[in-house]
């Protein structure tokens, strides 16, 4: 089969792909080996120079989580994930790797998708496997880990194998295309509760949408933060959520969004939107700058997490900081707390009290023994 249909409408210019349309096309891109590469090449370019719609987007997730290998939980089982597109160019320390570390100690289920460095010194598969956890888990093997210490890590390689193919096509065309905001929106477990974090301010709308029209989730906050794929320090945040009451709900159109599913059960999943400011000067966090955040190699980088994640007396840093208020977003997020405030004290407390480092601990030992058995 060819993509030249697809090129054509895209080239006339008279509309977009439909979601439909995408879907066939990015199956058989992630099928087909044999699909010609200059016409991959060109679908991209053209996608990307038209602008992609939530729908063309929408097409493209469903048409990765067909070919995905996906892990799977009983349907009661919540999980989340926290995640950034990544292309802020900062090289800070892995701060959503860590913060699903402190989620999970506060009690949040985490099913961590994520894969090696494609922009940054440091992927969250690189810092992982320098802490010593098994990245590299199959489907069933990550499920094992889920119920054993309430967290494990989605390689990217192992469960979207297919993507192997365009990464050549990706390479040699040298810019962003939609495979780039992807990622975050093909978690393989499925998880319902997300916390993604973009770089490009362009994106809020694009990903906020995209999820709507996927209709996997629940509840999801879009974060574009001050000059990161996250919210940090730096500055304040804007979010895009979805489903449970927003404490910090202000109207204003260049805040973060709600997105809340009213649909009853069993029935397709409509959201209501609605977008918000958070600043973490509010809950006492001190502006920092992203110099603060810096990281460097994965070596640097798992000396730095463990650091992050020590308990005992809270000093504040802004790279504590930092991770903080990615896990409390993810505990508001997940349930496990009413507000984002309230979800920050429970972070900051469950850090204090060492249960954070005893999750790492913990998730070492079991991804390792996990693989060892095979």
């Amino acid at each position: 089969m060819s993509l030249k249909p697809y090129i054509e409408i895209l080239i006339s210019g008279d509309r977009h792909l439909t979601a439909d349309e995408t879907f066939h096309a990015f199956s058989l891109i992630l099928s087909d080996s044999s699909t010609n590469p200059c016409q991959v090449a060109s679908l991209l370019t053209l996608l990307r120079a038209r602008r992609e719609t939530p729908q063309e987007i929408a097409g493209m997730v469903r048409a990765m989580n067909a070919a995905c290998h996906a892990v799977k939980f009983n349907e009661e089982k919540k999980l989340l994930d926290i995640v950034g597109t990544g292309g802020d160019g900062a090289d800070t320390i892995n701060i959503s790797t860590a913060s699903v570390v402190l989620a999970a100690a506060c009690g949040c289920t985490v099913a961590k998708a994520g894969n090696r460095s494609v922009s940054s010194c440091c992927g969250s598969a690189d810092v992982l496997e320098a802490l010593g956890v098994q990245v590299d888990l199959s489907p069933t093997q990550v499920v094992e880990c889920v119920d054993a210490c309430n967290i494990a890590f989605l390689f990217a390689p192992i469960n979207h194998p297919a993507m192997k193919a365009v990464a050549p096509i990706r390479k040699q065309l040298g810019v962003r295309t939609c495979f780039n905001i992807l990622g975050p929106m093909t978690n393989a477990a499925a998880a319902q509760r997300a916390v993604i974090g973009v770089f490009h301010e362009e994106l809020l709308e694009l990903m906020a949408e995209t999820l709507k029209e996927v209709g996997r989730v629940d509840h999801a906050v879009v974060i574009h933060g001050v000059g990161l794929d996250e919210i940090s320090p730096m500055g304040p945040a804007t979010i895009v959520e979805s489903l449970t009451k927003c404490a910090h709900y202000l109207k204003s159109n260049d805040l973060p969004r709600k997105i809340k599913n009213t649909a009853p059960a069993g029935e397709k999943k409509t959201y209501t939107t609605k977008s918000y400011q958070f600043d973490p000067l509010s809950i006492n966090i001190p502006r920092c700058t992203v110099e603060d955040l810096k990281g460097g190699d994965p070596a640097t980088n798992a000396k730095e997490f463990e650091k992050v994640l020590e308990g005992g007396d809270y000093t504040t840093n802004a790279k504590k900081d930092a991770v903080v208020l990615n896990a409390g977003v993810g505990c508001y997020v997940y349930g496990a707390a009413e507000t984002i405030v309230e979800g920050c004290a429970l972070a900051r407390k469950t850090l204090i009290e060492g249960k954070a480092e005893e999750v790492l601990k913990k998730w070492k030992t079991i991804s390792k023994e996990i693989a060892a058995r095979g």
